[in-house]
C-alpha cells in the first residue's frame, strides 16, 4: 500500500535530508491512521507498505542504511524494529545537521539589538499603512513583516526572513512615491542592525572556552572477590 499522494511531493524543503523526513513524517502518520487487528497491530501489508516508500525515498534523497529487506532473515516484527532503529539514527543525525545549519543562517540578537529592530520595524509598519500602494500589496507587506516580527521574539533569529522583508520592499519600491526614500533608509537600518548583531554573535562564539574532553568513567563493575585476589598472597599484612 502507498501512503504518499502527489501534492506531497509539492513546497518540499530545498535540503534532502529535510525533504526526506517531511515525506517520511507524512508516510508514517498514514501508518499510524490504519485500522488494526484485535491485539491492536497493523496489516502485515500496510506495515510492508510503509518500509517499502520510506525505503524507496532514502534511496532517491541519498540516505543511507534505510534499507527494506523484502527476504527476511529475522522474523517480521524483528526486520521492522531494525529498520525503525536504522531509520531514527539517521534522522537525529540530519537534525543535528540542521541545527548546525540554522545556526549559521540565524543569529542570537541581544536585548538592546531587538529593540533597536523592533523600533524601526514599528517606523516601517506606519510607512506601509500610509503608503499610497495596492491594498493586496500592503496586506502581503504587512504579513510578512509579522512573520519577521515572529522571528524577532525567539532566541535566534532567521536571517532569512530579513532579506524576505528587504526584497519585498525593493520590489514595491516604486509604489511608495515620495516615501520610496524614508522606507529605504528604515530597511537600511534594519540591515545594519542585523549585521552588528551577527558579527557579534560570532565573536561570542569564537571566544567561547574550548569544550572539556569526555573522562572516562571508572570500571564498578569489579566484583569484591576480585580485588581480594588483587593482594599479594605472601603479604604479612593480610589478616588471614
Amino acid at each position: 500500500m502507498a501512503f504518499l499522494r502527489d501534492e506531497d511531493f509539492d513546497d518540499l524543503p530545498d535540503d534532502d535530508g529535510d525533504a526526506f523526513l517531511k515525506l517520511a513524517d507524512i508516510s508514517r502518520r498514514r501508518l499510524m491512521e490504519q485500522p488494526t487487528d484485535r491485539d491492536g497491530e497493523f496489516q502485515y501489508e500496510d506495515v510492508l507498505g510503509y518500509m517499502n516508500e520510506v525505503a524507496a525515498l532514502a534511496e532517491t534523497y541519498s540516505i543511507p542504511d534505510v534499507v527494506f529487506n523484502r527476504d527476511f532473515e529475522n522474523n517480521f516484527n524483528v526486520e521492522f524494529a531494525n529498520f525503525t532503529r536504522a531509520f531514527e539514527y539517521r534522522a537525529v543525525q540530519i537534525r543535528a545537521q540542521r541545527a548546525r545549519r540554522d545556526r549559521r543562517n540565524s543569529v542570537a540578537l541581544s536585548g538592546a539589538g531587538r529593540e533597536r529592530i523592533q523600533h524601526h520595524i514599528e517606523r516601517l509598519k506606519a510607512e506601509i499603512e500610509a503608503a499610497t500602494i495596492p491594498e493586496k500589496r500592503k496586506r502581503a507587506l504587512l504579513d510578512k513583516i509579522a512573520d519577521f516580527e515572529a522571528e524577532l521574539a525567539k532566541k535566534r533569529f532567521n536571517l532569512a526572513q530579513a532579506m524576505m522583508v528587504v526584497a519585498l520592499v525593493a520590489a514595491t519600491a516604486n509604489d511608495f512615491g515620495g516615501a520610496y526614500e524614508g522606507v529605504t533608509k528604515i530597511v537600511h537600518a534594519i540591515s545594519e542592525a542585523l549585521g552588528a548583531e551577527k558579527l557579534e554573535d560570532e565573536e561570542r562564539q569564537r571566544l567561547l572556552p574550548p569544550r572539556e574532553p569526555f573522562k572516562a568513567i571508572p570500571d564498578m563493575r569489579q566484583p569484591e572477590r576480585q580485588q581480594i585476589a588483587a593482594f599479594d598472597a605472601d603479604d604479612d599484612d593480610i589478616p588471614f
